[in-house]
């Protein structure tokens, strides 16, 4: 149980890191007039990268697959009433993936010393 506090720490770590990269990415690539910092967008942001970051330090990296697969069929549904680019959309997902896969590295790398 203990081997869960570090990698809290991380996770909390990685988000203060998107709280600060995202907010910059929405200004350069982001559609006008959508504000940074919305509070429904942050959390939906932080609960998918918990459920990416937790699947991949318990060896399940398949997660990557349907959350692919979910982000696709939101964006396919929400598309219609949208302005939010192709290009926003994709690195903002890159992002969150590679924001939890850093994590996860470091965690099981910090569970086999």
């Amino acid at each position: 149980m203990l081997q869960y506090i570090p990698a809290l720490l991380v996770f909390i770590c990685q988000e203060v890191v998107g709280l600060i990269v995202f907010p910059v990415m929405n200004r350069y690539l982001g559609p006008e007039g959508i504000k940074a910092w919305d509070l429904k967008s942050i959390l939906k942001g932080i609960l998918e990268r918990l459920v990416l970051f937790t699947a991949l330090i318990h060896g399940y990296p398949q997660i990557l697959i349907a959350f692919a697969a979910m982000k696709l069929g939101t964006r396919l549904h929400e598309e219609q009433n949208t302005e939010i680019s192709n290009t926003y959309f994709l690195a903002g997902n890159f992002l969150s993936i590679l924001l939890a896969m850093i994590s996860s590295i470091i965690i099981k790398a910090s569970w086999q010393v």
